[in-house]
């Protein structure tokens, strides 16, 4: 909803806000809470689900207005005021979270490859395994394969042709072991 104004994420002096006042008591509690009512007075609003779209000179008075405090400044006023703010995270600051902090966490690049949100799903009240390292080309391939490619293709004809080109060369007696480690 890029075109909603009173439901939009604001810059703030030290990262983002989500502004949820949509509601005609979280506006006007908000506006009364800036010493602000001349906004409310201009631009009341219906008493519920108006996001003043498309309002660009309140965007713009809004916009002004939120980069005066930080987050933590502007959670604290929405508490203060009874109206609804909340932080809008990025990739960079969703790590200092006190919400997302103790319940997802990230793993490691180290662990799994590259840096990856846990996966916040309980089963049974239990966390599921994290994931893994994908293996490299030909890794697991002793512990899949039997000793012998030959043995996966029993009844296969003396030609490659038979079978899909990733197995071409690789299965049956007399052909390339190239692909096999």
């Amino acid at each position: 909803m890029w075109e909603s104004v009173r439901y939009q994420a604001y810059e703030a002096s030290d990262g983002y806000i989500l502004l949820m006042a949509s509601e005609q008591e979280f506006w006007r509690n908000f506006c009364r809470g800036l010493g602000r009512m001349d906004l409310f007075e201009k631009w009341p609003g219906e008493r519920y689900a108006d996001h003043a779209r498309n309002n660009v000179a309140l965007q713009s008075e809004l916009r002004t207005i939120c980069k005066e405090r930080t987050v933590g400044e502007w959670l604290d006023f929405a508490r203060q005021n009874d109206t609804t703010i909340a932080p809008f995270n990025t990739s960079t600051s969703i790590a200092d979270d006190p919400q997302f902090r103790p319940r997802m966490g990230f793993l490691s690049a180290e662990a799994v490859g590259c840096e990856q949100l846990a996966l916040p799903i309980l089963v049974n009240g239990r966390s599921l395994c994290p994931p893994t390292k994908a293996p490299t080309v030909g890794e697991h391939n002793r512990s899949i394969l039997p000793e012998s490619p030959s043995s996966l293709a029993p009844h296969r004809s003396s030609k490659d042709e038979h079978w899909p080109r990733s197995l071409q060369g690789f299965l049956g007696a007399g052909s390339s072991r190239s692909g096999y480690r």
